[in-house]
Order: C-alpha cells, then sequence, then structure tokens
C-alpha cells in the first residue's frame, strides 16, 4: 500500500493511504510523527540489545575454538571463507585461536589470511553475527570431530 501525505490548498495536510484519504490537523501530524519515531527508536533499541547478546554468546564460542585439536583447525579453516575466518579469530579472547589458525595453515595460506586478517578490520557487529551464525552449523561439526577425537584418544587408538 502506498502511503503519502501533503498539504491541500487550504494548507490541511492530507494522509492518503491507498484510496483512503484522511484530512489531518497539524496537532495530529505532529503526535503522529512522534509516535512513529519512538517506535522506530525503540526497535532500533531492542534490536541492538539483540545484537549485543548474539555477539557476547559468539565470543564465548570463538574462545572455545581455541580448545580444539589442531588436527581439527586444519580440517576447519579450509571449509570457512576468508571472512569467516577473521571474524572467528577476531571475536575469540587473545591470540590463542589466531596463532592456531596459522600454526595449521600452509606457508601460502598464512600469508593470505594474514592479508585477509588485516583487511578485514573493520567488520560491523552486524556483519559479525551473520558470518558466525553461517559458522554455527560447522562449529557443530568441529565439535563432534573434537569429541571423537578426545574419545578415540582415550581408548588407545
Amino acid at each position: 500500500m502506498e502511503i503519502s501525505a501533503k498539504r491541500d490548498h487550504d494548507g490541511e495536510y492530507l494522509l492518503e493511504l491507498g484510496p483512503v484519504t484522511l484530512t489531518l490537523p497539524s496537532a495530529a501530524i505532529k503526535a503522529l510523527t512522534e509516535v512513529i519515531d519512538q517506535r522506530l527508536n525503540q526497535s532500533d533499541e531492542k534490536e541492538q540489545q539483540e545484537l549485543q547478546k548474539k555477539l557476547a554468546a559468539y565470543k564465548a564460542l570463538a574462545t572455545k575454538m581455541s580448545e580444539v585439536d589442531d588436527r581439527i583447525v586444519q580440517t576447519f579453516a579450509p571449509q570457512v571463507t576468508p571472512e569467516q575466518l577473521v571474524t572467528i579469530v577476531r571475536l575469540a579472547e587473545g591470540d590463542v585461536l589466531r596463532e592456531k589458525v596459522l600454526r595449521n595453515l600452509s606457508k601460502q595460506n598464512r600469508r593470505q589470511f594474514e592479508e585477509d586478517y588485516a583487511t578485514f578490520n573493520k567488520i560491523t557487529v552486524h556483519q559479525a553475527c551473520l558470518y558466525m551464525e553461517q559458522l554455527v552449523p560447522l562449529i557443530k561439526k568441529v565439535a563432534q570431530q573434537q569429541k571423537a577425537l578426545h574419545e578415540a584418544i582415550e581408548r588407545g587408538e
């Protein structure tokens, strides 16, 4: 539905909602504008809080990835996009995951990762959450592989 607002030749405000036209006094237009602004700002605050909550969870997950075995990192790193790999490394606490990723990449891939790491230095919170959402299924798979590896080690295989 198309919505438009304009003034008629008498100076009254006309609000057109599809085939319906409403004539409103200026006080009503002012109140309507305030309500719309308030609702838009409320959703922004709520959305920001949700993004910050997600980001905190993803930081914890990225930090947990620092604990996986090197063999798991070797299979994980080539399966993700450069943006995703840089994001998870940047979200992790400290440099443990970064060092682990660098240690488990070939020389050529290591250089490429370092270039990507320098290039993607301004990832927004929204982008980070998006990349991490895409990574979650792969991280679950990595967690299963890590668990299987530890079970195999415990059995002496």
